[in-house]
C-alpha cells in the first residue's frame, strides 16, 4: 500500500530526483541540490546558535567565566568584514588552526603510527591459522612498503634486493584497492537503503 505520509513522499521525491543525475543533469536534480545545500546551511546556523547557548552562555550564567574566551574569539572572527579592523580576525583563526592541527596530529600519530607499530609487532604465530596468516601479511606488508620509500640507497630498488620494495608496491596497491572497494560498497549499501525505503516505506511493495 502506498504511503500517505507527506514526509515519506517528500523523501521519495528527493531520492528519485537526486538519482536522476545518473542519466543527465536536469532542473529537478539542481532543485534537490540547492534544497540540500540550503537545508544544510540552515541546520548549521541553528546548531551553531544552539551550541553557543548550551556550551557557552549556560556555563557563563552558571558561574564559569572562562567560557567567555571562546565566545569572544568567535565574535572576533566577524571583524573580517570590518574595513579597518579586519586584521583582528587572524587571531581567532590562528587559534582554531592551531587546535585543529594539534588534534589532527595526535589522531594521525595514534592511528597511523602507534596502531600500525603495535599490529606489526604482534607475534607471528597466533592462536588460529587465519590469525597467523594475517599477522604474517601485516608484518611483511609493513616492512616491504617501508623499503619502497628508502631513496638514500639506490641498491634497494635496482640491486639484488629490488624484489623487496616491489612486494611493498604490490601490498600498497592491494591496500588502496581494498580501501577503494570498501568505499564503493559503502556507497552501494547507502543506495540500497534508499531503494528499500522506496519499495517498502513509500510504495509498500515489500515488507
Amino acid at each position: 500500500m502506498v504511503s500517505t505520509d507527506v514526509g515519506v513522499w517528500i523523501a521519495a521525491f528527493f531520492t528519485i530526483v537526486a538519482t536522476s543525475y545518473a542519466f543527465r543533469d536536469n532542473i529537478f536534480f539542481r532543485f534537490a541540490e540547492y534544497t540540500f545545500i540550503g537545508a544544510a546551511a540552515g541546520h548549521a546556523i541553528v546548531m551553531g546558535a544552539k551550541n553557543v547557548v548550551l556550551y557557552g552562555w549556560t556555563h557563563i550564567v552558571g558561574g564559569e567565566p572562562s567560557y567567555w574566551i571562546p565566545i569572544i574569539l568567535g565574535i572576533l572572527i566577524y571583524t573580517r568584514y570590518h574595513p579597518q579592523y579586519y586584521w583582528i580576525y587572524r587571531y581567532p583563526i590562528a587559534f582554531l588552526v592551531g587546535i585543529g592541527v594539534g588534534i589532527s596530529i595526535r589522531g594521525a600519530i595514534h592511528a597511523d603510527f602507534v596502531k600500525q607499530i603495535a599490529a606489526t609487532a604482534k607475534p607471528l604465530i597466533a592462536t588460529t591459522p587465519l590469525g597467523t596468516l594475517n599477522n604474517i601479511i601485516v608484518f611483511v606488508g609493513t616492512i616491504t612498503a617501508l623499503t619502497h620509500f628508502i631513496f638514500t640507497y639506490e641498491g634497494i630498488h635496482r640491486g639484488a634486493a629490488g624484489w623487496i620494495p616491489r612486494i611493498g608496491r604490490w601490498m600498497m596497491l592491494a591496500a588502496f584497492g581494498g580501501a577503494f572497494g570498501n568505499t564503493i560498497m559503502t556507497r552501494f549499501s547507502m543506495y540500497q537503503g534508499r531503494i528499500i525505503f522506496l519499495l517498502r516505506d513509500w510504495l509498500g511493495i515489500i515488507h
